[in-house]
């Protein structure tokens, strides 16, 4: 079903009972203290490997005040140091690209890009004896082209994650040798994850997919069904009002020319 899954993601947080969220590829924060409204008691980290953007994230009191932990580590599937490929801020005219920046040497203007070394880690091995056997963990990931390798650095404690949100590709759009869509599903099928959502159709070159864990107990999947269900009934109706809105206005205007 197609929804928003970055509010789908949102809103499962406190009825899925999440202990810890791990932004991962937070570039600025934002989502991590959007998480922190929908989950006040849960632990946040949010992992930026960008010096830029941990600059920025250091200096915003609303990350310190909301006790999101920053975390300056490109996570991926081993520990060790990485070169990163940085992409500069108006990468392209009237965007900023400070979230696009990427282990992956892109393949898109390569010329402009810079790099540095930066420390590299798996998540299990960050987590290891920070989580207790009880706690659920979700998954927010965003590393241009790198998802498939956070996954498998995480497959230590992929059995305390209980929902993923991941930003996956189709085609070449950011590097030769990149994991894409199918590839990812089929890692997360394999670890006991089932796909909920998408927020756009998979034909596309780059989407949001969001998973939740299989066995899911029957109190939690009918949880996660109704605000799937409202989401897409909402999206259902948005774009209907957007189809009806030039029909409205042409109807106005023959009562007042």
């Amino acid at each position: 079903m197609l929804v928003n899954t970055h509010r789908l993601f949102a809103e499962l947080l406190q009825p899925m009972r999440i202990d810890v969220v791990a932004d991962i590829g937070s570039m600025d924060g934002t989502d991590a203290l959007r998480f922190r409204s929908a989950a006040p008691a849960a632990r946040i980290h949010a992992f930026e490997p960008n010096p830029a953007n941990l600059q920025r994230m250091s200096a915003n009191p609303a990350l310190r005040d909301k006790h999101i932990e920053i975390e300056p580590l490109a996570l991926t599937n081993y520990d060790g140091d990485a070169e990163f490929y940085i992409t500069p801020a108006g990468y392209y005219p009237g965007e900023s690209w400070r979230g696009t920046s990427s282990l992956y040497k892109r393949v898109d203007q390569p010329q402009l890009l810079t790099t540095t070394r930066v420390k590299a880690a798996r998540l299990d091995t960050f987590l290891a004896g920070k989580l207790a056997p009880p706690q659920r963990l979700a998954l927010w990931i965003d590393v241009e082209g790198k998802a498939h390798e956070v996954i498998e650095g995480g497959a230590g404690v992929l059995q305390h994650v209980w929902l993923l949100h991941v930003e996956v590709e189709t085609a070449l759009c950011i590097a030769p040798e990149q994991k894409y869509y199918p590839q990812v599903k089929a890692l997360l099928r394999s670890a006991g994850f089932t796909e909920l959502a998408t927020d756009r159709q998979p034909e596309q070159i780059q989407f949001n997919a969001l998973f939740v864990r299989s066995n899911l107990s029957g109190t939690v999947r009918l949880k996660a069904r109704q605000r799937l269900l409202l989401l897409g009934l909402r999206r259902f109706l948005g774009s209907a009002m957007l189809k009806l809105s030039p029909r409205l206005t042409d109807w106005c205007r023959t009562i007042w020319p």
